[in-house]
């Protein structure tokens, strides 16, 4: 389980947020259900999807043919990617978490 994904915004503090895109669009940001941050690209060290763990463990993420294209282009060989979010609103991250830990965390304890 990981936390929330901040898309463009991780790693940035507060301050800068709020000094790229304004207060009220950070306010909506931290304090919306649904509101998403704008997504990171496929290409972005930040991208779950970049990252070996993803690629190597998950399994229960549908394919992504788009990234599967973009992928096995740039790499020369055919490539299959998982569809990973790259950005979430707090209302993705629980309706991702919440199922998870009610059938298999919550079931063990």
């Amino acid at each position: 389980l990981n936390e929330r994904m901040y898309g463009e915004l991780t790693g940035l503090s507060k301050a800068m947020v709020k000094q790229r895109h304004g207060d009220e669009q950070f306010k909506a940001w931290r304090r919306g259900y649904a509101v998403r941050p704008p997504q990171c690209s496929s290409f972005s060290p930040i991208y779950p999807g970049n990252d070996q763990r993803y690629r190597k463990y998950l399994k229960d993420l549908r394919f992504s043919v788009s990234e599967s294209l973009i992928r096995s282009i740039e790499q020369k060989e055919i490539s299959i990617h998982r569809k990973l979010p790259k950005s979430e609103s707090l209302k993705d991250c629980m309706d991702r978490t919440i199922p998870y830990f009610t059938e298999t965390i919550m079931p063990e304890s």
